[in-house]
């Protein structure tokens, strides 16, 4: 005969059979709380990297300089050309010196003239010195001639100055390059006539090479700390050092500004670039970095606990520099479900 099952013993039975399964969850979930959530570590030195910073720099010459005339002559010569580059000294412009020859010409005679008025004072003081005692020179005259000696003295030195400054005019007409310089411009034209002030080249000092970059002020300190900075350019990348940051913040640009000196190959001066270092503290990568409440921060295991550490520097998708032990296990595996204080099981 068919077994017949009343209503309430199917109710009955499936009552049963749900506490049943309720106590084995209870059971499975008690455990699984006892052991703690399953997650996954990593040494801190193992997961912290060192990100590289950048800024806009361009490569600058100290000197950019525009090479006047100091005299008045015509010009004779300009024997460089743009683009050209030149050792110090190399000449950049020839002007004739012509009447400047003929003004040394004429202080040389003007000075063996005041030595010879000198030379005729000295001898007439000599002898009044003599008479004086015997009575056939007045005292006042010997003054007089003591005078006369002196200013033809003064007038040896004046006419000696005189000879060195037409000296110096003569020189003055070789223009020469003040320092291993790269032409830029020639501004004068043979056959001209060069005025003191009138510029004849300009040019650019090929030997003061300098990088300026625009840095953020809290760049500063990693970018003073960094032991590895280069020029990134077209060229290539070329070691920098760093020479100085500028304690004042470009009111516009809210930035500072940074000079490097090259180490070794220099790039062209106005060449474009930037200027690339590494940062010489370890940073948490940006996926690491969780939001617990109004912090950011990170997990780490510690004693068989989930340990939340804050960052208040952090910001949301930016690596953050940390100061964490190289052996601090990073909770890497299962850390967006945990908060503060959890009981963690490490998974091998």
């Amino acid at each position: 005969m068919p077994l017949n099952f009343s209503n309430a013993t199917l109710n009955n039975h499936k009552i049963f059979m749900r506490t049943l399964f309720f106590i084995f969850w209870l059971i499975s979930a008690t455990s699984a709380f006892a052991q703690g959530v399953s997650v996954t570590t990593e040494p801190f030195a193992d997961v912290g990297i060192y990100p590289q910073r950048n800024a806009f720099a361009t490569v600058i010459s100290l000197n950019n300089s525009r090479i006047s005339a100091e005299v008045t002559a015509r010009i004779v010569e300009i024997p460089v050309e743009v683009g050209q580059v030149v050792r110090k000294g190399a000449t950049l412009a020839q002007l004739d010196s012509r009447d400047y020859v003929l003004a040394v010409e004429r202080a040389q005679a003007a000075l063996e003239a005041a030595q010879s008025r000198y030379q005729l004072a000295v001898k007439q003081l000599e002898r009044s010195r003599k008479l004086v005692a015997e009575g056939f020179v007045s005292p006042q005259a010997l003054n007089q001639q003591e005078t006369d000696v002196s200013t033809a003295n003064a007038q040896v030195r004046s006419a000696k100055a005189d000879l060195a400054s037409a000296r110096r005019n003569i020189k003055k007409c070789l223009i020469q390059a003040p320092f291993k310089a790269i032409i830029k411009e020639r501004l004068g034209q043979v056959g001209e006539i060069a005025t003191p002030g009138a510029a004849l080249v300009r040019v650019l000092d090929a030997s003061a090479i300098e990088v300026s970059a625009r840095i953020q002020p809290n760049d500063a300190e990693e970018l003073e700390s960094s032991k590895s900075i280069v020029f990134d350019s077209r060229d290539g990348q070329l070691p920098l050092k760093l020479r100085r940051i500028v304690p004042a913040l470009d009111q516009r640009e809210r930035s500072q500004e940074a000079r490097f000196r090259f180490q070794k190959q220099s790039a062209l001066p106005g060449a474009p670039g930037r200027v690339v270092w590494q940062s010489p503290q370890a940073h948490l990568p940006p996926d690491l970095v969780l939001r617990r409440g109004n912090e950011l921060g990170v997990f780490v295991a510690a004693n068989g606990k989930a340990l939340f550490i804050p960052i208040p520097q952090a910001q949301e998708g930016r690596p953050v520099p940390v100061n964490l032990a190289p052996e601090a296990a990073i909770i890497i595996g299962g850390r967006y479900q945990l908060q503060n204080g959890d009981t963690v099981s490490i998974a091998q």
